[in-house]
């Protein structure tokens, strides 16, 4: 097969793909699509369950508001328990929406910069010039996303070491602006969760606070509050919802970026047919 023919072969192919498509070069044994349907499911039931749960609230207070009649302070205490056990039930909401969307994220850059770097080591070939590869030097896991490596040494820090991983495999200009930051709060926050519970120890909510605002992360979380005090952190309603279609996205840059791969790099021997003079 001529230089031409094997082109002409690749675009047509590639007129067929969907750009997360191509990740499948480098991860071919998820269902993406199945797991990120799976979500979709899980978070519908959870959201119609949440408008039910606020649909009674609602009715709770317009009858302790109207009601006047000799059980008028049961009415105002049944209320008053709904809008605390809601506390809870939201709180098991956004505990479940980070625990599934967190750890695919985390395993689709896990798999696809190990499948990566083995394909740099079968070619022989280095990554593009970054801080990174110099520190790491031969490292084995220096293509490891929960390994951050620093002048000090190397950190087990996933929040730090996926971003410098980004940066330095050159993944980072093919996402979009904002995903590194929304990665790292529900990064923290999954930390927070999973460690911390529904109700965190005061120092952890005060330090939470603290990073909320030094990020500017008040549009991915929100506080209930005890005495005006915070309490229980949530990730805001529009974030759980837009979290499977979020995580599509970051699908589809790995595969704009996979496709954008050296082609030596990322050819298998065997995958070039025959040569003319073989023909």
């Amino acid at each position: 097969m001529d230089e031409e023919a094997r082109e002409r072969l690749r675009l047509g192919l590639e007129n067929l793909m969907d750009d997360r498509d191509y990740l499948y070069r480098l991860i071919s044994n998820i269902d993406w699509d199945a797991q990120l349907d799976a979500v979709r499911s899980v978070l519908r039931q959870h959201r119609q369950a949440a408008d039910r749960v606020s649909a009674n609230i609602k009715d709770l207070e317009e009858a302790a508001q109207t009601y006047d009649g000799p059980y008028h302070y049961h009415v105002v205490d049944e209320h008053v328990d709904a809008m605390w056990q809601s506390s809870y039930s939201d709180a098991a909401i956004s505990l479940s929406a980070i625990g599934m969307v967190v750890p695919m994220i985390e395993t689709i850059f896990a798999q696809a910069f190990q499948a990566l770097g083995e394909k740099y080591v079968a070619k022989g070939m280095s990554p593009p010039q970054h801080k990174r590869w110099t520190r790491a030097e031969q490292h084995p896991e220096r293509w490891n996303v929960q390994r951050y490596f620093a002048t000090a040494g190397v950190k087990t820090d996933i929040i730090s070491g996926l971003r410098q991983l980004c940066e330095a495999s050159g993944v980072s200009p093919f996402l979009g602006p904002d995903y590194m930051d929304w990665m790292a709060a529900l990064f923290h926050y999954r930390n927070q969760m999973f460690h911390g519970g529904f109700e965190w120890s005061i120092a952890q909510r005060q330090s939470f606070v603290k990073l909320i605002a030094e990020r500017g992360w008040e549009r991915y979380f929100f506080w209930s509050t005890t005495n005006g005090d915070p309490w229980i952190c949530y990730l805001r309603d529009d974030i759980i919802d837009a979290l499977p279609e979020r995580v599509f996205a970051v699908l589809g840059s790995l595969g704009r970026f996979t496709k954008a791969l050296p082609y030596e790099l990322m050819t298998d021997s065997g995958d070039e047919g025959p040569t003319t003079s073989e023909v």
